[in-house]
């Protein structure tokens, strides 16, 4: 009943919202590539290659979904060979990213995420015959968990984190949470055990959780993995990476105003200090040129690298780099931090050897950041005010920042391998499926 009910609200909850997500389409645009994706309609290519059977959908909201997907997704190969996956997001970016990471990958297809109405998904699971389906980061949908447990196709959560307040909305509506989540979950691969108690607490079985670690902080495959391709590029473009370069990344709204005044004070004591602006929605190019401007500042696009100038700032308005721009940086700060709510991931740009700095707001990664601090291992600020005096000491004390990152490195040697793990427990359950046919997890049994 509560599914039927979800599935007659749905629409009309998607009416009235159509003209918000239809004016975030339009400002972030690269929607209209495949969003029939969203009803379930597919290429007659794509269609005869669901067709080939034995397919895993991992379902991956945004950018750093794909990114975690996409690292499960070599280890998966890795340990089982045979093994082939669908990636499915949200966002055009998140979309863009994947068909990037999916070149010379035949073993990957790329779609877009279906509107979780009970038809719509029933489309699409008859046409992906998926035989599993992952979660990244618990990406919870009614009718994408009831059409996987009523095709009997075990569920996995992983990743799954559960912030405080998510808790006490859950605990309140325990229920029907139950009635429509966790019943219908076969495994639950928690990042600690903090997070392992709060699920026990809205009502996941104990026995379908296991902590597994972070997979974002797992060092194992993303250390050997960076990228110092930007450091060339800069060089090519006379831009010498000798010099101190300060990088915003993932920067919201107000972030690039506050590390531009902040840059022009540094400058008085840094004079080839160069900075690199990288915001979190690519969209907001035109905004942040406006502003770049309005300042005065020589400022150089990584989409049209005109150099001539001389300009002592780089925008990057483009997406999919991140990652390897921090390698090219001296000094990070990590944005919706400051100007925002949730903050970014801290931990690429510390794999990438880089100290870094974080605002007050950081509530979606306060676990590990809380952990590097009490390390020593990341420096957050409770005001903007700070951010001008902790980047001169890390820039007049290299040594300082350098035990900075070692000390992160340490605080977060003990999630090595949850990518792992991970993988081996959804391939032992494979295993022992393909060994009986007959065979139903102990979760499955349990419901």
């Amino acid at each position: 009943m509560l599914l039927f009910l979800y599935n007659i609200l749905l629409p009309i909850a998607l009416l009235i919202s159509f003209p918000v997500y239809l004016r975030r389409m339009l400002k972030r645009g690269g929607y209209a590539r495949n969003f029939s994706q969203r009803f379930g309609r597919y290429s007659k290519e794509m269609a005869n290659r669901f067709a080939e059977g034995g397919w895993t959908w991992i379902r991956a909201v945004s950018v750093g979904e794909i990114g975690l997907a996409l690292r499960l997704i070599e280890e998966l190969k890795r340990q089982s060979p045979d093994y082939k996956a669908v990636i499915s997001t949200t966002t055009s970016t998140g979309y863009a990213l994947g068909l990037q990471r999916r070149a010379n990958r035949p073993w990957i297809e790329v779609i877009y995420n279906p509107i979780d109405f009970y038809p719509i998904v029933s489309l699409c699971w008859k046409q992906i015959r998926p035989r599993e389906a992952i979660l990244i980061d618990s990406d919870l949908w009614p009718s994408f968990l009831a059409l996987a447990k009523a095709h009997r196709s075990p569920v996995y959560l992983a990743n799954a984190r559960l912030s405080r307040r998510s808790e006490r909305r859950y605990v309140k509506l325990r229920s029907l949470a139950q009635t429509l989540f966790w019943r219908n979950v076969t495994s639950l691969f928690a990042q600690d055990q903090g997070d392992a108690e709060r699920w026990k607490r809205v009502g996941v079985p104990a026995d379908r959780i296991t902590v597994t670690g972070n997979m974002k902080y797992d060092t194992d495959d993303l250390a050997s993995g960076i990228n110092s391709r930007f450091s060339v590029w800069l060089q090519k473009h006379g831009i010498n990476v000798g010099r101190p370069i300060l990088l915003g990344g993932s920067l919201h709204p107000g972030e690039e105003d506050l590390l531009l005044s902040g840059f022009k004070l540094l400058q008085a004591e840094f004079p080839q200090l160069f900075l690199i602006l990288v915001p979190r929605h690519v969209e907001r190019t035109r905004e942040i040129v406006q502003l770049l401007r309005a300042r005065g500042v020589r400022f150089a696009l990584r989409s049209e690298p005109d150099f001539q100038d001389d300009p002592s700032i780089l925008l990057v308005n483009t997406t999919g780099e991140l990652r390897d721009w921090y390698s090219a940086a001296t000094v990070v700060v990590v944005g919706k931090s400051f100007y925002g709510v949730g903050g970014q991931n801290p931990i690429e740009p510390i794999l990438a050897g880089k100290p870094v700095v974080v605002g007050p707001h950081m509530e979606n990664f306060q676990y590990i950041v809380d952990e590097l601090r009490t390390a020593g291992g990341i420096i957050q600020l409770h005001s903007a005010d700070a951010l001008v005096p902790t980047l001169a000491d890390l820039l007049r004390n290299p040594s300082a920042a350098s035990s900075v990152v070692a000390r992160a490195f340490k605080a977060m040697a003990h999630h090595q391998g949850a990518i792992r793990r991970t993988a081996s427990m959804i391939i032992n359950e494979r295993v022992k499926q393909d060994q009986d046919p007959g065979y139903e997890s102990a979760d499955w049994r349990s419901s």
